[in-house]
């Protein structure tokens, strides 16, 4: 990597660069720092300290956003094919109101441009995982600036709830409909669709669309503006039942001004699965977390399994439970599928099969025959009892099946939990009493 084309946004970003100048050129870590601050735009490390959080003050809230790449294979025409290449890409966004304002963190991930991104700091989105370009990483990093921008102009924030789902799915019918990502407005409560097609692919269908739309009592605008998904390719169309608040953020959206490619790139490009610390973490003297990734070794009596840069494995017991025992015990679970049981012990229930699913075919990969693989989806299935009495007993066998098949470990007793909540459940009512 050419350090010389590196030109850091921050404090720590200067840091980082030295420590590479250092290394290349064998000088004195404060040579190195003075180097790299004139790259930034500044006298020496003295003078760019005292400059850089004035500047950022000036223009009003920094935000860093940051994306990691990784090249796994070279493509065809790649001038380097050889050379494995990585890095981490940062763009800075400066915001007229602090980054939790505009979203709050668990809703992050919501925001169409933002998905895949955690807010690592109350200053800086950090993407979970590797992407596999430089070009990639760049075009996550534009799409997550315009977001920011949509919500800091119009106030609407990415829906994170089931509120919304009926509208929603009301809305997949709509022709044309592409690229649609849902939000609300904190204060009305009212519903907004920003649908994104390309725009070939509604032309002509303007006249089918709002005729759709007006049958089912909805109103749509099209803003005087780039849009998030793929700016200068797609239409944005406002689509909502309130009208008039559709009109006040189109108004806003046609102030915001088109979020520029910088020219040229980098505004700064770091070592691959670093751990940017951001001036506000810096300035609070807070020590950051690297990003989760894949587990090594048993512990525990568990053994990880999957699980990527960005993506902490999962877990399964290390000791495999014998084949029978997951036959006899999927075909428990697939009748206890249908019992009716509240929606809390049924989502317990189903996370336990599907955990059971994916460690079948891990424990016992010698084994032959799709029916092997079959035992808790597609295989024979005990038929449920109809009283409480019968699903109890159900409940119980499956318990104990665990309990005879894997040794005691956060995983088994992941599975155990899912049994008893159904158990405790049955016991509160009437034994011989049917469930509706």
């Amino acid at each position: 990597m050419d350090t010389a084309n590196i030109k850091p946004l921050t404090v720590n970003g200067i840091r980082q660069l030295a420590k590479k100048i250092s290394r290349e050129h064998k000088i004195t870590h404060t040579d190195a720092l003075n180097i790299a601050s004139r790259q930034a735009g500044y006298e020496n490390f003295v003078h760019a300290k005292r400059q850089l959080p004035a500047a950022n003050e000036a223009r009003g809230f920094p935000v860093y956003i940051s994306v990691h790449w990784f090249i796994r294979r070279p493509r065809q025409g790649d001038p380097m094919p050889n050379v494995l290449r990585h890095g981490r890409e940062l763009l800075c966004v400066h915001l007229s109101r602090p980054l939790v304002e505009i979203v709050p963190k668990h809703r992050v991930g919501r925001a169409r441009g933002l998905r895949g991104f955690r807010m690592e700091y109350v200053d800086h989105l950090e993407h979970r995982t590797n992407l596999d370009s430089q070009e990639a990483a760049r075009d996550r990093l534009l799409m997550a600036a315009r977001s920011l921008r949509f919500m800091e102009a119009t106030g609407l924030q990415p829906v994170s709830t089931k509120k919304y789902d009926a509208i929603s799915r009301q809305l997949t019918e709509i022709p044309g409909r592409d690229h649609d990502s849902d939000w609300f407005d904190p204060e009305s409560g009212s519903y907004v669709c920003l649908d994104e097609p390309y725009a070939a692919a509604v032309e002509g269908m303007e006249a089918k669309r709002f005729h759709w739309l007006e049958r089912n009592g909805l109103e749509m605008v099209v803003p005087q503006w780039e849009g998030i998904y793929y700016a200068g390719k797609c239409i944005s169309h406002l689509i909502g039942p309130d009208g008039a608040l559709l009109l006040r953020v189109a108004d806003a959206l046609a102030k915001v001004p088109a979020v520029k490619e910088p020219n040229p790139w980098p505004h700064e490009t770091g070592i691959c699965n670093d751990d940017f610390v951001s001036p506000q973490r810096e300035a609070d003297a807070k020590p950051r977390r690297s990003r989760p990734g894949p587990s090594y070794g048993d512990r525990n009596g568990a053994t990880p399994y999957w699980g990527q840069t960005g993506v902490p494995s999962r877990w399964r017991p290390a000791k495999a439970m014998p084949i029978e025992l997951h036959r006899q015990l999927g075909s428990l679970m697939q009748g206890l599928s249908a019992a009716g049981f509240s929606g809390q012990v049924h989502k317990k229930l189903g996370a336990a099969r599907s955990a059971l699913d994916d460690w079948l075919p891990m424990e016992h990969q010698d084994e032959e025959g799709q029916a092997a693989y079959e035992a808790y989806f597609g295989g024979p299935a005990e038929i449920c009892g109809t009283s409480n009495a019968e699903r109890l007993a159900m409940l119980t066998k499956a318990r104990s099946i665990v309990v005879q098949g894997y040794d005691d470990c956060k995983p088994q007793r992941t599975l155990l939990a899912a049994f008893d909540a159904g158990i405790a459940e049955l016991q509160k009512v009437e034994p011989d009493r049917p469930r509706a």
